[in-house]
This record gives C-alpha cells, sequence and structure tokens, in this order.
C-alpha cells in the first residue's frame, strides 16, 4: 500500500483519522493522523492530511451514517456555544475548532479563543463569576478546561500571532448569522459550573 498515490494515502488516513475522532473522541488532530497512518502502514512524518481535510472526512462520514443526527447535534452545541460566548464577550471570544467547522461528534468539546492581556485577568473574571476550571498546557499555549452542560469548553488565551492560520474562526455575530441561516435560533440552553 505504500506504493499507492500520496493523494489516495492522504484521503485514507483523513478517512479513519475522521473514524477515530468520531468513534473514540480523540481530540488532538495530529495524533488521531499518526495513529490512523500507522494503522494503514503509512509513514506517520510527512505527507499526512491537513486538519480541514480531516474536517471534510468527518462531516462527509456523518452525512453518510446519521444525517438527522449529526444537524441536531451540531445546533446543540452551537446553540451551548452562544451562550458561553455571551458570557465571555468582554474577552471577545472566538468559536474554533469542530463546532466552528461543523464537523461534530459526540465527543466534541466547544473550543474558544480569546483575547487577554494576561490569563490573571482571565482567572480572576473566572473566579468572579464563580466558574470552574482546570488550567491545561496545549502545545506551550494556556488553555482552560471549563466544565459545563451539555459539553465542556476548552478555551485558550491568545496572541495576536497564535491564531491558527486555515482554521474556521467565528465571532458571536457571524455564529448568530450562520445559524440563523440553518435553523431558526432557540433560546440557548447551557450553565457553566460554579466552584464548590
Amino acid at each position: 500500500m505504500r506504493d499507492a498515490h500520496p493523494s489516495h494515502n492522504r484521503a485514507r488516513i483523513a478517512d479513519l483519522a475522521a473514524r477515530l475522532i468520531a468513534e473514540h473522541g480523540i481530540h488532538d488532530y495530529a495524533l488521531a493522523k499518526r495513529k490512523a497512518a500507522r494503522s494503514l502502514g503509512l509513514p506517520e512524518g510527512h505527507g499526512l492530511p491537513s486538519n480541514e481535510e480531516i474536517d471534510a472526512a468527518l462531516v462527509y462520514r456523518q452525512s453518510l451514517f446519521e444525517p438527522e443526527e449529526q444537524a441536531a447535534l451540531l445546533h446543540d452545541l452551537r446553540q451551548q456555544a452562544l451562550a458561553v460566548m455571551r458570557v465571555f464577550e468582554p474577552f471577545s471570544p472566538f468559536l474554533t475548532g469542530m463546532v466552528a467547522s461543523g464537523a461534530v461528534s459526540e465527543h466534541s468539546l466547544i473550543e474558544l479563543d480569546i483575547d487577554a492581556d494576561s490569563s490573571k485577568d482571565f482567572d480572576q473574571f473566572l473566579v468572579n463569576h464563580n466558574i470552574e476550571y482546570k488550567i491545561q498546557d496545549k502545545g506551550g499555549r494556556v488553555a482552560y478546561l471549563i466544565y459545563s452542560e451539555p459539553t465542556d469548553i476548552l478555551l485558550r488565551i491568545n496572541s495576536g500571532e497564535s491564531f491558527h492560520a486555515g482554521r474556521t474562526r467565528l465571532n458571536r455575530s457571524q455564529l448568530e448569522r450562520l445559524m440563523q441561516t440553518q435553523t431558526p435560533l432557540a433560546a440557548p440552553a447551557s450553565s457553566l459550573t460554579p466552584q464548590h
């Protein structure tokens, strides 16, 4: 199989990585790509599909196997994202990741990028609003796992240079417009978990 055309191998890796993400809840695209390449007996280091190719494979897979469930899940997660973005409006949040691209699975987190002069400002905001969270290191960037229902939020603090080029990023008004063109917007159902 190593002699197959590189674009064919990229597509095979993207399909299998999408399956791993959907079925096993892998959130790390790089890990899903490496696992998929290894499973297919292909090199792990080069010729791998982009994250956007994996998103496209995931959307295609879900459109074949569970289109109604996919549409309902995407709508619910985007409604929750809108509610959470309103809470974090002082930090100009952008929705990124699977919920922004539409390539969601039952394991998807809501991913937000915010601008903040320092993590201390954001820490203080969370404490003042009694929002429960855990700090994580995601590739050298400060990230917060914020406990929420029905799904958790992964929030990253970014400098201007740290945004991923090519990734879908939606501000609140863009997300609202997108949802209005797809389905009527109902009252968002979301709650951030207060600290105890």
